[in-house]
């Protein structure tokens, strides 16, 4: 059966840049037959050229104009035309001879996973092939204790409300030479108790409460450290999504 990977993350992580990558690598380094998909209906300019383009199907532009909506409410409003879209895009997509199908999701995580355009795509991929979701860290928010562990949580967010396993990475790690913390929940998290403990503020109350529930219900999942640009680490993300994509890998 063939894998599906899905790109989540906040804006700016490095999604389109890092579908690229990974699909430029199963080709070049495996010569692994693979399928893109473009989901952001807003998106200017690719680095590569999809097998399913969504601005084939909806046209913010127009949306905004002939609907006199924001480019916000555009996108919303995409999203929604492009749910009464989903079967044709997966009836193509089933019928393509590939190992592999890359979907880059939209810039504004938030337009793309809370609405039910999401639950509807994640149910018929999963019909077709092996879903497994990546939600894309930036390497630079690493570096404020506070903002890390916001990013747990929020990617404990993302997989519950995907409902199929997903995978952390830290990307632009050319950018950031500092390899401390590691990425992982399981081994930062003695870290991140200790500095949060030493903050004053509701909000890192709150966040050390809901990391102890997080983290007794973790698992050891290796986080890969990439960089979408340089090509690197991409190795090592490939291993991780095969073992998660068929439940039958070491992940500590």
């Amino acid at each position: 059966m063939r894998t599906i990977v899905l790109v989540t993350g906040p804006a700016g992580s490095g999604k389109t840049s890092l579908t690229n990558a990974y699909y430029s690598w199963l080709r070049s380094e495996l010569g692994a037959s693979t399928a893109t998909v473009n989901l952001d209906p807003a998106v200017e300019i690719l680095p590569y050229n999809p097998t399913i383009d969504v601005r084939k199907f909806v046209d913010v532009k127009s949306i905004m104009k002939n609907e006199e909506l924001g480019p916000n409410a555009a996108l919303v409003r995409a999203m929604d035309i492009l749910a009464d879209k989903l079967a044709e895009i997966t009836s193509y997509l089933r019928d393509l001879d590939v190992e592999f199908i890359v979907v880059d999701t939209p810039g504004q995580m938030e337009v793309f996973l809370f609405r039910d355009t999401c639950w509807k795509l994640i149910n018929s991929l999963q019909r077709i092939g092996r879903v497994v979701a990546l939600f894309i860290i930036d390497a630079g928010l690493v570096r404020n204790p506070l903002d890390y562990a916001f990013l747990h949580v929020l990617s404990l967010a993302v997989q519950l409300r995907l409902g199929v396993d997903t995978v952390p990475i830290i990307n632009k790690v050319d950018l950031y030479i500092n390899r401390e913390p590691v990425g992982s929940l399981v081994e930062d998290y003695g870290f991140l108790e200790r500095v949060l403990a030493e903050s004053s503020s509701l909000y890192s109350d709150m966040l050390r409460e809901v990391l102890r529930t997080i983290y007794s219900y973790s698992k050891s999942i290796a986080v890969p450290r990439v960089s979408a640009t340089r090509m690197q680490g991409l190795e090592e993300l490939h291993r991780i999504i095969l073992e998660t994509a068929c439940a039958c890998g070491d992940l500590s």
